[in-house]
Order: C-alpha cells, then structure tokens, then sequence
C-alpha cells in the first residue's frame, strides 16, 4: 500500500528528506508559486498523511538533507531561495521532537541541487556537489552532525555536477554519490577526507 499524498507539496525532486528510525522527514520545497519552509514527519511502518513537524529557518527547495542514525539529529543543506539564490543555511531538527529546525552553520559554497548522506556510525554527515546559478560544483562538504558549526571541505567529486543522489551502508563508512545522465558514480570513504 503506498502512502497518501504529504499535507504541503515538498516539490517534485526539490525537497530534501531524513531519517531517524521509525520517522521520516520531509523539508522545503515549491508549491509553484512560493518556495516553502515547511516540514513535514511520518511514520515510516504505518501509512498514512504527513504531519507538520515544524519549519526550516529560511524557505527553499533543491536542499539536501541526511542524519546520523545515532542521536536522532537530521540536517539540511543548501537550496535555493527567493530569486533563484543558492543557499549555504545549514539547519538541524531533533528527528523524534517536533519543532521548528535551528541554525548548525554554513556549508562552504552557497549551492542548490545538492545532495547528503552520512555513515550514521560517527555522525558525520558529507554534502556533494550542487549549483550556485552560473557554475556547477564538484564540491563535497563535512560537519558532525550531533554538533553545530560551519561545514569544512571534505574534498572533489570526479564531476562538477547537480541533483544527484547520495546513499550509505551505515556501518563501515562508504557512501556513493550518484549522478543519472552520464551513468556515473564515485565511492567516497566517509569517516576521513
């Protein structure tokens, strides 16, 4: 059975998600007319409507997003805010309490069509690539996610590049950040740079 439509439209493709366990969460987006700060939780072993969790501190879509799998803390990077800007904003959310998302710091690059992903057994969360409306990056960002603080530059990806796709195994600190139309992917180590 597939899960009902989310209560605010998160944009196709646009906004960015993370989970904690049980909770997944939906942030930003555009409705067509206005970027959004909305964020939205569900229960991911029961169906059924997203509930509002809180908002980001700055309205955008096109932001990544990854948590620790440790602590339950969540993060979102980047996006693209009114006027088509690219955003450096990092937030944070504790995933299993509601509420609004707070200040962590700044990813290095303001950037928009990123992605994120974490090894979840450190807490160190990485993100990749992005746009910033005239040059594509091939920028990778770190932070650690269970503290706040201003991203540090991890290293390059083999392409500058935007909206790509970025996953982990959780447990021995590879991540693979994907890209479709070239066919391409990188393996990164995740716990050192």
């Amino acid at each position: 059975m597939a899960f009902s439509s989310l209560r605010a439209l998160i944009g196709g493709g646009g906004g960015g998600g993370g989970g904690g366990g049980a909770r997944g969460v939906f942030g930003g987006g555009y409705d067509g007319s206005s970027f959004l700060n909305t964020i939205d939780y569900i229960t991911i072993s029961s169906t059924g409507n997203a509930t509002d969790f809180g908002d980001l501190t700055v309205a955008r879509s096109r932001l990544g997003a990854t948590s620790n799998g440790t602590t339950g803390r969540g993060v979102f990077g980047g996006g693209m805010i009114t006027g088509g800007t690219a955003s450096n904003v990092i937030d944070y959310i504790t995933i299993g309490t509601t509420g609004n998302a707070t200040d962590f710091g700044d990813l290095t690059a303001a950037r928009r069509g990123l992605t994120a992903t974490s090894n979840g057994t450190t807490g160190r969360g990485v993100f990749g690539g992005g746009h910033d409306g005239s040059s594509y990056f091939n920028t990778i960002d770190y932070i650690t996610i269970s503290s706040t603080g201003n991203a540090t530059d991890f290293g390059d990806l083999t392409l500058a590049r935007q909206n790509l796709a970025a996953t982990s195994n959780g447990t021995s600190g590879r991540g693979v950040l994907v890209v479709g139309p070239q066919d391409r992917f990188q393996t990164s180590s995740i716990t050192s740079p």
